[in-house]
Parts: structure tokens; sequence; C-alpha cells
């Protein structure tokens, strides 16, 4: 485990294993660094893998009470960490990780060698694609989920939870499988209420998106492997 001190004063707990080029994974929220540990031993043989808590995140601090929470100043740590890396580096992250490794890729471009992106709720696409009524839908959908989460609501976050397992029954289970997992989750959720209005706010323009010119994997299930979740 290492922590790099950021210039924002913030210290982003990272682990690193294998050899070769390297890898950062961007973990979703609510997540830790540890929800890869499964993923690193296939990849760490052969690449060298940095696993980041993000900001407030495991054993990373938060961003300085002055910071505005939002991606871009996520992803302005995790450039940090890129740049500490000797050599351009593939970039990986899943669900809001992977908004907030788009915008450091953006932001670092010379030293990205490619972008994956493994169902990235990047809402703002739903703006710049003109998908205005599935936009409204879902900024609808989220507005009660942050309304309840405001108020501490029990089990708030899974509403956020089931929205993109898209099944009840998947949710219940996360919720009530065991104490530890419910404990964290309900932990969690002022700050996956902060990184879901965070995702809401972004300002990625199509001009920045089409200027990215290094290779780019974009990873999500099919529309039929959504409708057999369906109840």
């Amino acid at each position: 485990m290492t922590v790099l001190k950021l210039s924002c004063v913030v210290g982003l707990r990272h682990d690193e294993v294998g050899s070769g080029q390297p890898l950062v994974l961007v973990h979703g929220s609510p997540g830790e660094a540890r929800a890869w540990a499964c993923v690193v031993g296939h990849l760490a043989p052969a690449l060298r893998v940095r696993t980041p808590d993000l900001p407030g995140y495991g054993g990373s601090d938060p961003l300085p009470w002055q910071v505005p929470v939002g991606t871009a100043a996520v992803a302005a740590a995790l450039a940090e960490l890129i740049e500490d890396c000797s050599d351009p580096v593939w970039l990986c992250g899943h669900s809001c990780g992977g908004n907030i490794a788009l915008h450091a890729a953006l932001r670092e471009r010379e030293r990205i060698k490619g972008l994956v992106l493994i169902e990235p709720v990047f809402v703002r696409a739903l703006d710049l694609t003109g998908e205005r009524k599935a936009l409204l839908e879902t900024h609808a959908f989220f507005t009660t989920y942050l309304v309840r989460a405001a108020f501490a609501e029990p089990g708030a976050i899974g509403l956020m939870i089931d929205f993109f397992a898209r099944r009840w029954g998947l949710c219940q289970a996360l919720l009530v499988s065991t104490g530890s997992v419910r404990g964290f989750l309900n932990r969690a959720t002022a700050r996956n209420a902060d990184d879901v209005r965070a995702a809401f706010a972004e300002t990625v323009t199509a001009a920045q998106l089409g200027s990215f010119d290094r290779p780019v994997l974009i990873a999500h299930g099919s529309p039929d492997f959504h409708r057999l979740l369906q109840p």
C-alpha cells in the first residue's frame, strides 16, 4: 500500500502489483480499490497494475473542503497518479469510475495509451445526443434518491443500486445479505450522493470527446441482458 501526496494536499492511497506496462483501474461508487481484487491477479503477471482508492473512499483522504466535489476535481487527483507513473498508462474505469477515468484521460491525453470504460454512468451523453426524454426520466429518478439520501433514510442507496441492477430482487439481496455489506452501503450513501450529483453536473463537450485520439473500448450489457433482469 502506498499513499501519494497530491498538490491539493490529499493523500491518495493505492496498491501496485506486477510488472510491465502500467494499468490504472478506477473503482465505481460506492466502492474502493479492493473491488478489483479478483481482477488484479489475472492482470498483474503481464502488467503493472495500480488500484487507487478515490478521494474520500477507503484509505484516501477526502478532497479539501474548499475544493468543489465533482468529477473534474476527482479526475485531477487521478491525473496526478497517472503523472506519477514512469510510462504512459492503460486506464480503465468502472461505473462512476468510468466517468472519472474519461475526464482524467482528456486531461492527460499524452500519458494515455488506451482507455477502457466498463458500464460508465455518463449521463452527459444523453444530453449530447439529444436524448432529452431519457435524461429527464433519469434525472427525476435520481432526484428522488438524492432527497431520500439527504434525509439519511436507511437503505436509500438501494434506489441507486436498483436503477442499475434493473431488478429489485438483486437490490434486496445486496441490502439484506450481511450486516457488513448493509453497513458499508449505508455509510457510503452521502458520498455516493455527491457522485450522483457530480455525474449530472458534468460539462464535457462533443468537441472534447471527438478530439480524443487514443484507443477506447466501452463495455456494457446488451439490451437482451437487461430485459432478462426485468421483474
